[in-house]
């Protein structure tokens, strides 16, 4: 595992945890794309341009090669009476790691990571929507639940 570094995503990298997502997505779970390969690496790119501060990105390398990305959703909330100067929520996202380096805990490192960004944002909660594999990480790393978070689905 110490040949697996985890970093802060470069713009060179953005193909690639493009990639990423599409092997997870597409060859995976069988999504059918809309766009193109190519399209889908701009259009990631693109967003993680566009959004350097509502968005950050860590990828797990090991040897030069990304093989494992996560991302950090920052969201300003309006200011209380007693916390005028109140910060963001985070969201945990897209957190994948390639079938080569699984089982190896670097998925908890990407966490750990994007929750060290959290910290230093000055993020006063952290969500996660995990799938049913990850819940395991999620709840070892301190998530839990909570009985007032709802959600509404759009509608179909």
């Amino acid at each position: 595992m110490d040949d697996v570094v985890i970093r802060a995503s470069r713009p060179a990298d953005l193909p690639t945890v493009a990639d990423l997502r599409w092997r997870w997505s597409v060859d995976e779970g069988g999504a059918a794309p809309t766009v193109s390969a190519a399209d889908f690496r701009h259009a990631m790119t693109a967003f993680a341009a566009a959004h350097p501060e509502s968005h950050r990105c860590v990828v797990a390398e090991r040897d030069g090669v990304v093989l494992g990305m996560g991302w950090l959703a920052l969201t300003a909330r309006p200011p209380t009476p007693d916390r005028p100067g109140r910060r963001v929520t985070g969201d945990v996202q897209t957190v994948y790691v390639h079938p080569d380096l699984r089982g190896r805990g670097v998925a908890g490192r990407i966490v750990t990571a994007l929750l060290e960004l959290a910290d230093e944002a000055g993020v006063e909660r952290t969500s996660v929507h995990s799938s049913v594999d990850g819940e395991t990480l999620y709840r070892r790393l301190g998530f839990g639940d909570t009985p007032l978070l709802l959600q509404r689905p759009p509608e179909a």
